[in-house]
């Protein structure tokens, strides 16, 4: 496909998830029309010529990028995801942007559409590794397996110590149910990442379904030293205390599991 033909598919779809963005959050009075961020910043919207060029000022990119994390970081993601689409309808081949925009989707539910964003990212750079994993996680939230793992094989292949490449494929295998395969590669990211919360409640749900009640144990509780605030970790620990018949402490942790979830 010519380098013209991608530019104006491009195009196209950022109009359509422009279009989108704005017609959700039509509503609210704090959300600002299309252009209304770029010219308070002092950018100044380009024209259809002036899309075909390349990318010239960075500066205007990153401030607007800035602006749009800010507005994410305040959980106006409509807004964000508005403002990513229009710089990306001035400049398509503003690939951090557009690695950003998929995220954003991505955290609203709308899986297709960041699958589309990142397959474009990856147009660009097909062996980038950060983009693959972030890849794997939406065809996972997808249900394609066997495709997300292709992914982090690829990451894997060229970088066998990439930890969250080793921590979602034993991911990706526990969501297949295959949790005995899932456990050398959640213990790898630990041996490569021992500070990593997230793994060691990976591993310990793995464990768990294996039986291995005492490593269950000792992997949530080194979940929740490294990051007290997780309620996954804390859930699972109750679990565990259920099956291992101590009750009032699988309450507690039940407890806090829901005070920190909210429910």
């Amino acid at each position: 496909m010519s380098r013209l033909r991608r530019n104006r598919r491009r195009r196209h779809r950022a109009e359509v998830y422009a279009r989108a963005a704005y017609e959700q959050a039509a509503n609210s009075p704090a959300e600002p029309a299309p252009g209304e961020v770029q010219r308070s910043l002092g950018v100044e919207l380009v024209d259809d010529s002036a899309r075909q060029a390349p990318v010239h000022d960075r500066l205007s990119t990153e401030r607007i990028m800035k602006a749009a994390d800010d507005a994410a970081g305040h959980g106006n993601l409509n807004r964000a995801i508005g403002m990513y689409c229009e710089l990306l309808e001035a400049h398509p081949d503003a690939l951090d942007a557009r690695y950003r925009l998929a995220e954003l989707l991505e955290s609203r539910g709308r899986h297709h559409a960041a699958l589309e964003e990142l397959c474009t990212c990856l147009e660009d750079t097909p062996e980038h590794a950060a983009t693959l994993i972030a890849r794997s996680r939406v065809l996972v939230a997808l249900g394609r397996f066997r495709d997300a793992e292709s992914d982090l094989i690829r990451v894997l292949q060229a970088n066998p110590t990439n930890v969250e490449a080793h921590l979602h494929m034993g991911v990706v295998i526990a969501r297949k149910g295959l949790w005995r395969d899932a456990i050398p590669h959640l213990r790898r990211a630990i041996e490569l990442d021992s500070s990593c919360a997230t793994a060691y409640c990976a591993l310990g749900e793995a464990l768990n379904q294996d039986d291995d009640l005492d490593g269950a144990l000792q992997a949530y509780q080194r979940s929740t030293e490294l990051q007290p605030s997780d309620p996954r970790a804390l859930r699972g620990l109750g679990i565990v205390f259920d099956r291992l018949n101590r009750p009032d402490e699988a309450a507690h942790m039940y407890r806090q599991s829901r005070e920190l979830a909210g429910t």
